[in-house]
């Protein structure tokens, strides 16, 4: 699974560029070492009028039509490959380019637990291509709440890759190019050619680091780089 993750950088025009998007200083989820679900996040979108990539701010956790609570969501935050084309709440959007979506981010967090069950449990950031930024596999709904817009997404899961297995035995869907975000994007797939994207990463591309377990609450102390650096243990 998912759960939490990073988009550190707040280099707009490179971030723009990367991805075909125009960004500003109202751009969401910038400049983020905590990414937690129910927050507002960077996501790209084809508009469905003209065809050219939009960034969307999105809620993470998916809010589907039928939904009557905002609480849905907490449920809705990744959704597995292999069940998307049964599942009534997922199935429907792989099906159409206008409701997939790059979720966009620089690492994501996973947790080992500890031998001593009264000690913390360790996080663990993965990156990949040393830092740099990728684009997570999401599905993205738009309704309204309450009389205003709503915009939410999920993460797509698969099975981990040798890397993030030592943690955990599944993984966001990391799309490993371009040409394949492109391809998630606008092109022009079946349902079962859409799921075929959705594969673990060459592990190859990827890193494990320690982090610190100041991750372990949403909220409790100000997010800055010191998040991704696991505290030096004092040997005296």
């Amino acid at each position: 699974m998912c759960g939490r993750y990073t988009l550190t950088t707040s280099d707009q025009r490179r971030l723009g560029s990367r991805f075909q998007i125009s960004l500003d200083e109202e751009s969401p989820g910038l400049g983020r070492y905590n990414v937690a679900p129910t927050q507002e996040v960077l996501t790209v979108n084809t508009d469905p009028e003209s065809g050219e990539r939009a960034a969307v701010a999105s809620r993470w956790g998916l809010v589907p039509f039928w939904a009557k609570d905002l609480k849905a969501g907490y449920k809705m935050i990744n959704a597995r490959n292999d069940r998307l084309l049964e599942s009534k709440a997922y199935g429907p959007l792989v099906k159409k380019s206008k409701n997939r979506c790059l979720i966009l981010a620089d690492g994501f967090y996973e947790w080992l637990k500890a031998e001593n069950p009264k000690e913390p449990r360790q996080p663990v950031r993965f990156t990949v291509d040393g830092g740099e930024p990728f684009a997570f596999a999401g599905l993205t709904v738009s309704r309204e709440w309450e009389g205003e817009p709503l915009t939410s997404c999920t993460i797509i899961t698969t099975d981990a890759n040798d890397v993030v297995s030592r943690v955990h035995d599944r993984m966001p869907v990391i799309l490993p190019n371009e040409e394949v975000e492109e391809a998630w994007l606008n092109g022009d797939l079946s349902p079962e050619e859409a799921v075929s994207l959705c594969v673990p990463l060459d592990p190859k591309r990827m890193e494990a680091k320690p982090a610190n377990p100041v991750l372990n609450k949403v909220g409790g102390a100000k997010e800055g780089p010191d998040f991704l650096e696991a505290p030096v243990e004092n040997s005296d």
